[in-house]
């Protein structure tokens, strides 16, 4: 069955009215007919099964047969803090980390970022956000994951001490602590962490004095394990490997 998230506004208690794009997309692009049937998220939890009643080139309408809450998207919200990059390389960072299950992605800018544009244009941002969700759609999350606006780093250690449970970075000097080990190692009034941000630098890694900054925040350093991985690998395999050491891959 298609999925699409639309807004609440087209919406009301038993119909869904199509905006035209999208009923544009669903007649010539996927071939769906009257009568047919789709997933509807409303990006707030909900899902909605649709009978489509009438479809046209500019017009489509639906009626709600089914409503329900997916119990789909991780209960530890992960957020991935991300060095802007190529275009290619980001929107690949974007893309694999919504099917990941990560909550949020918060880019900044590093001494060593290849990219250091802080005013994306709103084109630009667009794209990425319809990269996310049409992600969202195709990997069955219900919540489209959030993306920050760009920020420095110190800034962004900063707000996500305040956020989040615990915060760590990956870095290929820390050979004492692994990934796993600090979120083993957790303690808070007996529970796991509930939300964690993981920074992942750029092409050229973190710089020395980026690294102090990390430390005087209490910002965790932490081992991927022995061997150097690529910036993009790092991004998608660390939010997986905590939702999966947080219990958050079970099926």
């Amino acid at each position: 069955m298609h999925r699409f998230f639309l807004p609440v506004e087209y919406m009301t208690r038993e119909i869904v009215n199509f905006p035209a794009a999208l009923a544009h997309q669903m007649r010539h692009v996927l071939r769906l007919k009257e009568g047919a049937e789709v997933e509807i998220l409303d990006d707030q939890g909900n899902a909605l099964r649709v009978r489509l009643e009438v479809l046209s080139d500019s017009n489509a309408l639906g009626k709600i047969v089914e409503r329900s809450q997916p119990q789909t998207e991780p209960t530890v919200k992960v957020a991935l803090c991300i060095s802007l990059t190529q275009r290619e390389k980001f929107e690949l960072l974007l893309q694999k980390n919504v099917e990941v299950g990560t909550a949020r992605i918060l880019p900044f800018v590093s001494r060593y970022s290849l990219v250091r544009e802080k005013n994306i244009e709103s084109k630009r941002r667009q794209r990425w956000q319809d990269i996310l969700r049409e992600a969202a759609e195709q990997s069955g999350r219900i919540i489209i994951p959030t993306l920050g606006e760009v920020s420095t780093l110190p800034k962004l250690i900063t707000r996500c001490v305040a956020e989040y449970d615990l915060c760590l970075v990956a870095w290929e000097d820390e050979h004492s602590t692994s990934l796993q080990e600090s979120l083993q190692g957790y303690k808070k009034n007996g529970d796991r962490p509930q939300s964690v941000a993981i920074f992942i630098g750029p092409e050229g890694g973190f710089a020395q004095q980026e690294m102090e900054l990390f430390g005087q925040a209490e910002v965790k350093a932490v081992s991927l394990g022995k061997r150097i991985l690529r910036m993009e690998t790092a991004a998608i395999l660390a939010p997986a490997l905590i939702l999966y050491e947080l219990g958050q891959m079970e099926v």
